[in-house]
């Protein structure tokens, strides 16, 4: 899955523009918005047709080819702690995650996909909800003009609930689903209105978002609507999980740096892609690593320095790397193409392939680590029983020092970088990241103890 696609960097007369699209399809990442002028939310039929030329004429391997390993939802709930949490009760009980998305999907249809999902993965149903925030068109048929872009967004609300409900199974969700009418900065405003009306009489819920913007190229209003962003944060104790991109630190049309909004905000915590290495039982057979482009396709992890944000003062220790900008790295989690999970989605477009008929996908990139991370997270407001707000600063203090990570159930992800051709991003080391943040998790259960201490002592 996708979290950010490019901001109108290009036309859709640029050659390039629907090949980086196409290879998106191909390997399993679903790319929700493509930010062009004039086409803010369209996934043309071109693109999806020539995702299907890359896999027909042989030139490339399908995405199951291409993947060293795909791994499930319950392998993943296993590497993370998640699964022992969840054991001693630590499921996301009494919390709330949205995802608020234009468009939205069928909530019976979703609550079919995650059924099978569910049953798959050893979790209880799912207890999920769409709330269309105002008059949505019904679903079109596979060869309507509209079906791409409503599938690939379908398909990614799917991958999304699936990640949560793996480490959060008692977690309600809510996907909030806007008409996609209001044109207003790509239709951000709208966006941000319904959460914060949500937000505001259901204080402290998880919003996780999958997709972006970027900075520079397509005329995004990021600091207007960073204001609205921060005042739902900090009035209703909202916490923001955000995927930070599969470009590498480029919009994936240009060599040019470039980072998404609203990763990129100081606001939010920006998720970055790893690839993991389990057995089946879900245990680690060597180190997580950073998601690189291995197989020179131009896809990676984002992570890179915002051109609009200054350094906030919980990356200050960081300051050396970053200088006075922000970093839109704070956590990473599986999304690498060669770490494919699987899932079960009616509506799909992976692959090449527009259809409504169902089966289990093969799904990648960051916006497959956001909402694992997001629904970390709820353990941890589960464990607070209050609203957690920005984490950040509590978690930067967690992650303080290889103790500090130990203790806080977080691993450092050493290994990997985010180059792709023409730019050459950042590699991991010791320590925080630009590429990897303050790394991935072991220990959910530690982890949502450390942010629950700190939103009781730190308010």
């Amino acid at each position: 899955a996708r979290s950010a696609a490019p901001a109108a960097a290009a036309s859709p007369s640029d050659a390039s523009a629907p090949h980086l699209v196409a290879r998106q399809l191909h390997e399993g990442i679903l790319p929700v918005r493509n930010g062009w002028p004039g086409e803010r939310d369209r996934l043309t039929r071109r693109d999806v047709t020539a995702a299907r030329t890359l896999t027909d004429t042989g030139s490339a391997p399908t995405a199951t080819e291409t993947a060293t390993q795909t791994v499930s939802g319950r392998q993943l709930a296993a590497a993370y702690g998640a699964l022992r949490a969840q054991q001693a009760r630590l499921d996301g009980r009494g919390v709330t995650v949205v995802l608020p998305i234009w468009y939205g999907v069928p909530e019976a249809t979703l609550h079919h996909d995650l059924a099978k999902f569910s049953k798959a993965n050893h979790l209880p149903a799912a207890d999920v909800q769409v709330r269309a925030t105002g008059p949505i068109a019904p679903m079109p048929a596979p060869d309507a003009e509209d079906a791409p872009t409503r599938y690939v967004i379908a398909e990614e609300i799917t991958l999304d609930a699936s990640m949560i409900h793996a480490m959060a199974p008692k977690a309600k969700i809510v996907v909030l689903a806007t008409p996609g009418t209001d044109p207003t900065d790509g239709g951000y405003k709208e966006i941000l209105d319904a959460t914060r009306a949500y937000a505001r009489t259901h204080p402290g819920v998880i919003v996780s978002m999958s997709y972006g913007t970027y900075e520079t190229g397509g005329g995004l209003d990021a600091a207007t609507l960073e204001r609205l962003l921060g005042d739902i944060t900090r009035r209703y104790g909202a916490t923001f999980v955000v995927a930070n991109g599969d470009t590498g630190y480029t919009d994936g049309l240009t060599p040019t740096p470039n980072v998404p909004w609203p990763a990129s905000s100081p606001h939010v915590t920006a998720v970055a892609g790893t690839q993991v290495h389990l057995d089946a039982a879900g245990r680690r057979i060597s180190p997580d690593t950073v998601w690189s482009d291995t197989h020179n396709v131009g896809l990676a992890t984002g992570g890179g320095l915002s051109a609009v944000f200054t350094r906030p003062r919980y990356q200050n220790p960081y300051a050396a790397q970053v200088r006075g900008h922000r970093a839109d790295s704070d956590l990473a989690a599986n999304g690498s193409i060669d770490s494919r999970v699987e899932i079960y989605s009616t509506f799909n477009v992976l692959g090449g392939t527009i259809d409504r008929d169902g089966g289990w996908r093969a799904a990648a990139g960051t916006s497959q680590a956001a909402p694992l991370i997001a629904g970390i997270v709820a353990l941890a407001r589960q464990a607070a029983g209050r609203p957690l707000g920005q984490i950040n600063p509590a978690l930067y203090a967690l992650a303080a020092g290889p103790a500090g990570r130990k203790t806080a159930g977080i691993a450092d992800v050493t290994d990997g970088c985010n180059t792709v051709p023409g730019n050459d991003g950042f590699c991991a080391a010791p320590g925080w990241d630009p590429v990897s943040g303050n790394g991935t998790i072991t220990d959910a259960a530690r982890l949502a103890a450390g942010l629950a201490f700190a939103s009781r002592t730190d308010r």
